[in-house]
């Protein structure tokens, strides 16, 4: 007979106040101290649904104070199926590619990613196509041809416009991706000339391009301003941090070549409607970067607004191993002290744009969590998308998972479209690698995993990702109750998880 696991856990805030997390309906619970000890013993001591809910009838009456909590243990275990699950039996072979297709075609489609080069001018010294990362692709000299762009652009607004029905609402994105994509303007200069000529009377779509921006001349930056380009530009801070690690393949420091870019780009925008419309920098730490610096520049010197900052990928690389313990140490204690300041500001209606997204962004979508991730039936575990739902095109015309994926997520090509067999068969490799891992996990059903992590054998970062997220998340919750309903408000307001992230 197969014996329950365990699917939940304790976690303190800052403050040092107890929470209790269920992993299978997503609820929290504050615990209080003088019932903390019981409530583990009813919980860890228990090995079924059943024997925990014989406890519980048995403390409640010795603890009429805490009724209250006994009531909602209880009434989880009882009507939600909560705390105690049994292993699952993975069958991805039940699942019918009809459905497949059906889901991409309502709730997938999101964004096409074109990777018109895998050439870049850059050589960052942490950047995942450098040749230090397992499974990736290394710099090359390919550039996507104008047949192979048309033709992805064609097949994506040929599966859009099939599934119109199911998602009216829905209207397309194009990204341009590299290498650095804009070695290949000419390339991006003709696909908008011709999605607009071709499908602008149906749809609205919207334009976003990843660049280094050092390549934005006075007219390519009239042309992305034109047509309303979300430009989102990699700037890891101020001169000397920036260039530590985003450097040329001489070693030079690239920061005055970015800053120029972006001035480019921001003057073809006044010019163009006089509107100071925000451009986005997409920031990458690691143990070395100085945070308080990187702080003070966004807050007061950044000419764009940051809008994602994350540490350097470390699964699959030797990136991390000449740091040392103190630099580890350092790390640590500056985003301690930059957490209570952001706590104290956020108290106080102050705002960092740096530590908003460092903190903020993350401890609302933890908060949040169940709202903003739509649930996807083939993912028994883990949060991971369907593969379709975004493509991401290669220079050669091959569909793959997302830009962050590795090339082994290839679910076809532009020239025969989605295959929906290669699809059920990346889910069913997908699940065989994790299920036991994820069959035993008392968080399973939160963990952040998905096909971009989809040969790690590690899953400590994962787990500590949901314990961190959700420290994070009540501890501002704690601070200053109100800060989640603001950021919800003007996600309903602006519509999207992508609202989030800029706020």
């Amino acid at each position: 007979m197969s014996q329950f696991i365990r699917s939940f856990t304790f976690f303190r805030t800052n403050s040092g106040n107890e929470y209790l997390f269920d992993d299978i309906t997503g609820v929290v619970l504050q615990i209080p101290a003088e019932i903390s000890s019981r409530i583990k013993h009813i919980l860890f001591d228990s090995t079924t649904p059943a024997e925990a809910l014989i406890k519980v009838y048995k403390e409640a009456p010795e603890e009429n104070n805490y009724a209250r909590i006994y009531k909602i243990l209880e009434t989880l275990i009882s009507n939600f199926g909560a705390f105690y699950r049994l292993p699952m039996k993975i069958s991805t072979s039940e699942i019918e590619e009809g459905i497949l297709q059906y889901m991409i075609l309502r709730d997938g489609l999101y964004e096409l990613l074109l990777e018109v080069t895998d050439n870049c001018n850059f050589r960052c010294r942490y950047c995942v196509f450098g040749g230090n990362y397992k499974d990736f692709r290394t710099h090359g000299y390919s550039f996507m041809t104008l047949e192979t762009a048309i033709k992805a652009i064609d097949l994506y607004f040929e599966y859009l416009t099939e599934g119109a029905l199911l998602n009216p609402m829905r209207e397309p994105t194009i990204a341009f991706y590299g290498g650095e994509p804009l070695l290949n303007f000419k390339l991006i200069e003709k696909c908008v000339e011709y999605v607009n000529q071709t499908y602008s009377d149906e749809f609205a779509p919207r334009y976003t391009i990843t660049t280094n921006a050092s390549l934005i001349t006075k007219k390519i930056a009239e042309f992305l301003v034109k047509n309303d380009f979300d430009v989102f530009i990699s700037l890891d801070g101020p001169q000397e941090e920036h260039n530590r690690n985003r450097v040329l393949a001489n070693g030079r420091g690239t920061f005055d070549l970015v800053i120029r870019g972006i001035s480019n780009l921001k003057n073809a925008q006044r010019k163009h409607d006089g509107s100071n419309k925000e451009y986005f920098a997409l920031i990458t730490y690691d143990p070395k970067s100085n945070l308080y610096d990187i702080t003070k520049f966004f807050g007061e010197e950044s000419p764009i607004k940051p809008i994602f900052a994350n540490p350097v990928r470390s699964m699959g690389t030797t990136y991390y191993l000449p740091f040392t313990e103190e630099d580890y140490m350092n790390h640590e204690k500056m985003l301690r002290e930059l957490f209570k300041k952001f706590l104290n500001d956020s108290r106080n209606g102050h705002k960092s744009a740096f530590s908003e997204i460092l903190f903020g962004g993350p401890g609302s979508l933890m908060f949040y969590r169940n709202m903003l991730s739509r649930k996807n039936p083939t993912a028994i575990f883990t949060s991971t998308c369907i593969p379709g739902f975004k493509w991401y095109v290669t220079t050669g015309g091959k569909i793959q998972v997302c830009e962050r994926a590795p090339y082994s997520t290839i679910i076809r090509d532009v020239n025969k479209g989605l295959d929906f067999s290669a699809i059920k068969t990346l889910i069913q490799r997908y699940f065989k690698l994790i299920v036991d891992k994820c069959n035993y996990c008392g968080l399973a059903h939160s963990c952040a995993r998905c096909f971009a992590y989809m040969d790690s054998e590690d899953c400590t970062l994962f787990k500590r990702w949901v314990i961190d997220g959700l420290k994070t998340a009540f501890t501002i919750y704690e601070n200053n109750p109100e800060y989640f309903e603001k950021r919800l408000s003007v996600l309903k307001e602006k519509g999207g998880i992508y609202a989030v992230e800029i706020l």
